[in-house]
């Protein structure tokens, strides 16, 4: 049995105008955000190097959008399917298996590249089995953090995990610029692998919420989907959040897929142009994370109106990024693009998470995760692209354009409910 501590006024977070850290008052929330502060800072070391490598051995922009297309496409395909295994698996034996497997691709690329065997074919290869696992620890994780709390602390798993995940990205990218510039990119490989340590050494702690089986038998595979898929079409504001997700991630979170394109193509500013840039975009992720952390709690059943507004202005700086010549505005732009993109996505995992049974999570977010991480693979891919066909501005004009009149489209086919202040 999980021993509460005494609740202080900050971190309770149980109600509306409490600030959001009730979720650190569980010990074992705490032993999992720790290791988790270590595996989130593994991803953006590994993620730097990897579309690193694909720059340095192609040159190429479309190259640069394809191997970051693999590291996500998976979960458009095998996302939902691990979503209905993980809400019928032993969650801890699962987290186990995803944060085992990480390493031991990134320590392969390391050897690969070491050897100078790194060629596009085994790049793209090792991208593609890092998209295959993170679609299966998408709804480990999302699964696992809320059945460590009490149900009223949800909406605090949600926004302390993305804290960490945007201090990391702060910190993580221009740390594993400075790696690749001194030590090599092999080195930061080695680095991302020896980060999942942590995460491993503390899952034995963790007890999760059971989920109740029901009294009657567990439907089958394709029924479960199908009951996941339900859920979402027909739950308003599920539906909204997942599609206005999916506009965004697509043009808006799809251009922090490129950044080497950007950074050193367009500016010529090398591997610590690339974590500069990455870490700009972290910086601005932070201060919304810390926004949504440390801020007031809002009314539930809605999709705030700055939600949408964020989500307007973040595709439209898409449109600025492709005109400037300025490093620095370049940097300012890309530091905004980042706080809209976490806002958004923060804000609207928070309203899906707050009413969603144990029994679905881990099916309902494998979806939110396919269609709202999934699709970034698709913006990747398409802005590469594009941006090597008929270049950077080109790309990024036609890609913020079509966002915000997706957007638009979405706003107006949505319940006029959802958006309403209470």
């Amino acid at each position: 049995m999980q021993q509460m501590q005494a609740p202080c006024r900050v971190c309770t977070g149980a109600g509306q105008g409490e600030m959001n850290l009730g979720a650190l008052a569980v010990p074992a929330f705490r032993y999992y955000f720790l290791g988790a502060v270590f595996a989130v800072n593994a991803i953006w070391f590994q993620r730097i190097a990897v579309a690193w490598i694909a720059w340095e051995i192609s040159g190429s922009a479309a190259f640069v959008g394809f191997v970051a297309s693999l590291s996500l496409a998976p979960m458009l395909v095998s996302g939902p399917v691990f979503g209905v295994l993980v809400d019928r698996a032993d969650i801890l034996r699962a987290s186990y298996l995803t944060n085992g497997a990480m390493p031991l691709c990134i320590a392969a690329l390391a050897a690969l590249h070491a050897a100078d065997m790194a060629t596009p074919f085994l790049l793209s290869a090792i991208a593609l089995a890092i998209g295959v696992i993170a679609s299966g620890h998408h709804p480990v994780r999302m699964s696992l953090a809320p059945r460590l709390v009490p149900r009223a602390r949800v909406a605090s798993v949600v926004a302390l995990s993305a804290l960490n995940f945007n201090v990391a990205r702060l910190v993580a990218p221009a740390l594993a610029g400075w790696v690749i510039d001194r030590a090599g990119v092999v080195a930061a490989l080695w680095v991302a692998a020896a980060l999942y340590l942590p995460i491993l050494s503390v899952l034995h702690r963790l007890t999760p919420r059971a989920i109740g089986k029901g009294a009657g038998p567990r439907p089958r595979f394709a029924a479960a989907f199908a009951e996941g898929v339900a859920h979402v079409w027909r739950t308003p504001l599920v539906r909204t959040a997942v599609i206005v997700t999916s506009v965004f991630a697509v043009a808006g979170r799809g251009v922090l897929e490129i950044l080497p394109v950007i950074a050193d193509g367009a500016f010529g500013r090398g591997a610590p142009g690339l974590g500069l840039i990455s870490a700009a975009a972290g910086a601005g992720a932070l201060t919304a994370a810390l926004a949504k952390s440390l801020g007031r709690g809002e009314a539930g059943g809605r999709i705030p109106p700055a939600v949408i507004l964020a989500a307007a202005a973040g595709l439209a700086l898409v449109i600025v990024l492709g005109h400037t010549g300025s490093w620095p505005l370049a940097l300012a732009t890309v530091a905004a693009l980042g706080f809209c993109g976490t806002y958004v996505g923060v804000s609207l995992q928070a309203a899906i998470q707050a009413g969603l049974s144990d029994e679905l999570r881990g099916r309902v977010m494998s979806l939110w995760v396919m269609l709202g991480f999934g699709t970034v693979a698709l913006g990747a891919l398409a802005l590469g692209a594009v941006a090597e066909a008929a270049g950077l501005a080109v790309s990024l004009t036609g890609g913020g354009a079509l966002g915000l009149l997706a957007l638009v489209v979405a706003v107006v086919s949505a319940d006029r409910r959802l958006f309403a202040r209470r």
